[in-house]
């Protein structure tokens, strides 16, 4: 994986609009920008995921059986 990602590319990944990616990415403390771009590092993954579900725009998925 990158040393950083976009919006778009976590979007992508997780599925989700990339307007829900910025809102909660702009919520955490830990992204920087970089000409005006968000620079997101593949360790925050796991929080953007959490926000998501906090937010209930991701449902949590069950174990496959």
């Amino acid at each position: 994986m990158a040393d950083s990602l976009t919006t778009r590319q976590v979007a992508e990944l997780l599925q989700q609009p990339e307007w829900r990616i910025r809102r909660v990415v702009d919520s955490l403390e830990a992204v920087q920008r970089f000409g005006g771009k968000r620079v997101i590092p593949p360790a925050l993954i796991p929080d953007i995921v959490d926000a998501l579900r906090a937010r209930g725009w991701l449902q949590h998925e069950e174990p496959a059986r």
